[in-house]
Order: structure tokens, then sequence, then C-alpha cells
């Protein structure tokens, strides 16, 4: 019944079943896995909480339930409900996993919700001192499902945090832990992999949730696009395949040799996918997914292709079963080998090309915003995770500064609560809320990308910088400023300014960011130089030369292969 849904009736036939249910474990077992695929991919949410609200009344203090109940509704933006149960989670837990688990749903809740800060500072502090008790006590026999759940579990680190060394060496002890669970729980599957035929034109497969209308997937097109066929043959095993229209995922799908189409995203999925990828006989296996889904996490820990890659998607994983990752010399510098399990390989010039945007008509103007033309606009566009608050106060310092100048601000997260936070950090540091704008969330990532020109300065993120928004900025010639600290994730936008050809807006440390911000609002010369300078590199800089950047790829693949067979 739960697996084919009587759709829009599903609610009230499953209570209308409940009298001749006879196993209610099961049936929320059920329930649970049915309202993922509602979600995630049918696109009914609504369905999915109301069949969870369902099960609640069977078990009201079931902790599993509840988890995946505030993810929904965080995912859907009822911040204060998911923020509830993601409490009431922490306060049902008992056990060390539980407690664990529930206080990494309830960081996530606060960083969803965009104005909490002092609480997610202080949940972190809770969830890493639950994490590293964890980690010592090495559990040997955790279920795969919760495994692959603790790929993920200090996702959230290098948001709070600009420290590599202990970031790293962390999420190295999960990765550690999870291989070793994985080891003892899949060995003969594992042990299968290990023997395989070899094949003629050398096979790279793409493994993530992201190739569709994402971040990722938008920045990723550009390799799948430009791959020299002849000499490789291209697979897509897609995560979470969305059953929904989706014209990106649609098109990564005609551009595949081989596509496999993954459901959710559990330990039997898992082994499924790594079989067919074996079966495949894929060479070179690249994650774009890294621990942003735990599913992907599981496949790559079977370890079904000879050699495994981690690309684009957040940092590395810190997996055993991971070869490789893909970096350059500006993402990470020389000193970065010490803190990574994998053998970081960095490509010549840049980790990330493109051949550019896609670019609509702008749906916002200026005076609809009642900023006077003549005024200094700076912009920061990023999600709740990013907005720290040391990096807020630096921002308002900026705005302080410069006369006549306002600041746009747009993003995921809880509007109200965002817009409050703000407006503290405002008055605290001595700036007039009024010069605040709040602005909406767009229609398209097109329409975005057009409204950036409202903006003469585009304010960057730290710890965590953008990547994508950061790329969307230089391609709409636009100066930014932006924090270079020490993590991988702290040094996006470094590298994509440089292989723009870009200097100006770089900054050191937390001074120089201000002194960058106040210079570039004051100096509409300087400006309009970057802007010419940003609009030139189009034709010659590394940043946009998809082709070049996949041919550094593909030669990257090859060497990896190449040593590969000798050490074989």
């Amino acid at each position: 019944m739960l697996k084919y849904p009587p759709y829009p009736l599903l609610i009230e036939f499953a209570e209308a079943c409940l009298p001749f249910v006879e196993n209610f474990d099961r049936f929320v077992y059920n329930s649970i896995s049915a309202s993922v695929d509602l979600s995630y991919f049918a696109k009914r949410t609504d369905l999915a909480i109301g069949l969870l609200e369902l099960c609640l009344r069977l078990t009201p203090e079931e902790i599993e339930v509840l988890e995946h109940l505030s993810a929904l509704h965080q995912n859907i933006g009822n911040h204060d409900r998911g923020l509830e149960i993601a409490k009431q989670c922490c306060e049902l837990s008992v056990r060390l996993v539980d407690k664990f688990f529930s206080h990494a749903l309830l960081l996530k809740a606060f960083l969803n919700k965009g104005g909490n800060w002092q609480e997610a500072l202080s949940t972190f502090v809770t969830h890493q001192s639950l994490l590293s008790s964890l980690i010592a006590d090495k559990p040997t026999e955790l279920p795969q499902a919760l495994v692959n759940r603790l790929y993920t579990a200090n996702y959230f680190a290098p948001y709070m945090r600009d420290d590599p060394k202990l970031n790293r060496a962390m999420q190295n002890r999960i990765s550690q832990l999870c291989q070793a669970n994985t080891e003892v729980d899949l060995s003969a599957q594992m042990s299968k992999f290990r023997d395989r035929p070899s094949s003629q034109k050398l096979k790279i497969g793409y493994i993530s949730h992201c190739m569709a209308s994402h971040s990722v997937g938008w920045l990723a097109r550009w390799l799948i696009r430009h791959h020299d066929r002849d000499r490789f043959e291209i697979y897509g095993y897609f995560q979470v395949y969305r059953q929904y229209p989706d014209d990106l995922q649609s098109w990564y799908e005609s551009q595949m040799d081989k596509v496999y189409r993954a459901g959710i995203d559990d330990s039997g999925e898992c082994r499924e996918m790594a079989d067919q990828i074996y079966q495949d006989q894929i060479d070179i296996l690249v994650d774009l997914d890294s621990i942003t889904l735990d599913g992907t996490c599981g496949v790559m820990a079977l370890k079904s292709a000879p050699i495994q890659v981690t690309w684009l998607g957040w940092d590395a994983s810190g997996s055993p079963a991971i070869d490789y990752f893909i970096a350059d010399p500006y993402v990470l510098p020389d000193d970065a080998e010490q803190y990574y399990a994998e053998k970081i390989w960095r490509l010549p010039e840049t980790f990330i090309a493109v051949d550019g945007f896609e670019v609509a008509v702008p749906s916002l103007r200026r005076d609809q915003l009642d900023i006077p033309a003549d005024a200094v606009v700076y912009l920061s566009a990023q999600r709740g995770y990013k907005r720290h608050i040391d990096t807020m106060r630096m921002q308002m310092q900026i705005i302080k500064a410069v006369p006549n100048s306002f600041f746009l601000i747009k993003g995921l997260g809880d509007q109200d609560s965002i817009k409050e936070l703000f407006t503290q950090v405002a008055i605290e540091e001595g700036v007039n809320p009024d010069c605040l704008r709040f602005l909406s969330i767009t229609e398209t990532e097109a329409i975005h990308r057009a409204n950036l020109g409202l903006a003469d300065v585009v304010l960057d993120t730290y710890p965590y910088n953008g990547a994508t928004t950061t790329l969307e900025t230089l391609w709409m010639c636009i100066p930014l400023v932006t924090r270079v600290g020490e993590q991988f994730s702290a040094r996006n936008s470094y590298t994509m300014m440089v292989n723009a050809g870009i200097s100006e807006g770089i900054a050191w440390s937390s001074a120089e960011y201000v002194e960058w911000g106040i210079r570039l609002g004051k100096d509409a010369t300087l400006r309009q130089d970057i802007a010419a300078r940003l609009k030139a590199s189009r034709q010659t800089a590394p940043l946009w030369n998809g082709e070049k950047f996949t041919r550094d790829m593909e030669n990257a693949y090859l060497q990896m292969w190449d040593i590969y067979k000798v050490n074989s």
C-alpha cells in the first residue's frame, strides 16, 4: 500500500488500514521509507509529513520518526516546527548514538533557521563532545544504515570554524570508523570487487544526487559536455533520482553512455549500486557528493571500482576507500597533505571551470527597493549555514564606513529570524538598520544572476566561502571581497578569483576584509576597472575554459590509471 500510495487520499487510506495492521513496528518502518519517497522523489512533502504524524499517534516517542519529521519541516521552511521537534529528539535520547544524531539535527535546525547563531555555537560544542565520545567507543557492529548516517556527522564543522587540523582529523576518524563497520558487515561483497576484468576504453563513472538542478549540477556539466568520447566511456549513477521533471537531470542522462537510477539511499540500495558499478567495469569512479549524501558514502565505502576519486562537492570525506581528492595549488596549499587521508591530486590551474552561466532578465530595480541611483550597494546572497556572526560584524563595519551605502541580504532560511539577527548586529555595530534590504528568493537561477547587477560589491562569507555564488558573481563582472582561510571551504573564492585574473578583494585577515570592502565601496574607478577585466577574462582566463579544464581532468584520470596499473 505504501509503495504505491493512492494519491491524494493516502493518509485517510493508511488510517483506515490501521485496525488491520498486525505489526506496528513494520508499519512505522515502511511509513518512514514511504515518507522519504514522497518528499524527495515525488515532491509531496505534505503527504510525507501527514504519514509521519500518523506514526506518532502509534509511537509518540519514536526518535527516528521525529528525526525525519523535523528534517521534512526544515526542508519546506517550517523552521520553528522543525526546531521544536529537534529539541524533542534531544530530550528523548538516552543512548549515546541517539544523543549524537539528535544534537546534529538540532544544530542543522538552528543553522537552517539562520538567526540563532549563539544557540548554534552552543549546540556545536555539545555535538563535538558527543562525537568524540562516540568515536572513542569504537563501535564495530553498527547497522549499515546508521554507518552511512555517521559519515555526515561532522558536516557543519567547517561552517563553524576554520580549523583544518581539527576538522579534518575528526572527519578522518569518523570515516575510518565507518569503513571498519562496513568491512565487518559487507566483507564478502567487497572481496568480490577486487577481482575484475579490464576494459578497452577507460570507463569513468560519476556518482551523485546533484546531477540535476543543483549547484553542483550547474558546475559539473561542463566536464561532462567536453569529455573526449573517443578515449572515455562516461557512466552516470544517479543517487536519489528525481521522479518529477528536471531539465538538467534529463540533460545529464542524455550525455551518458549508460545510466543507473537509484531510489532511497538505504544500505540495500548502496549494495545494489556498488554491484552495478562492478558489473559495468568502471575504472575510475568519481564522487561528486562527498559527505553531502550518506548513501553515496555507503557506495564509495564498498570500493567497487579500482580507483575512486572525490571532486567538487563539499570537502574530502576522509574515507579510506577514496584514493584521490581533486584540488589545485590555491584551494589547498602544500602543507594540506598532513590533514588528509586521501592523496591530494592538484590540477595545474583550477579545480573547477565553467564556460559560463545562463542569465535572464532582471526582476528587480534599485528604485523598487527605495535605493538611490548614486548609492553604493553591497550584496550577500548565501543560505543560513554560511552566515557566521563574526563575518556579519565585519560586513556591518564596511557598511558603516562607506557613506550612502546599502546592504542587500538574500538566502534560504527563516526570513523573520534572519532579519532580526542582521538588525541586531547592525545596531550593535552602529549601523542604521534602514540601510538593510532583505530580498526574496528568485524564481530561477538565471533571474538570480541577472539581479546580481543591483550590487556594486559582493561580500563573501567566511569560514565557508561561496562556490557557485562566487562563480556567478565573477561571471556577472562584479567585484568580490573574500576572506581567505586555511581550510578548503575558506579558499574556494580565492582560487576562483586568481583563476579569473583578479587579486583586488582577496583578504588574508579580518581587518583586510574590512579594508577591501571599504576601498571597493569608495573607489568607483577601481570597481569599473575590475568589472572590465572580469569581462575580458571570459575570453582568456582558466576559470572560464571548461574544455581546457576537462583536458586537465582527463590527463589526471590517465595518470591515475597508469599508477594503478604499475602498482597492481
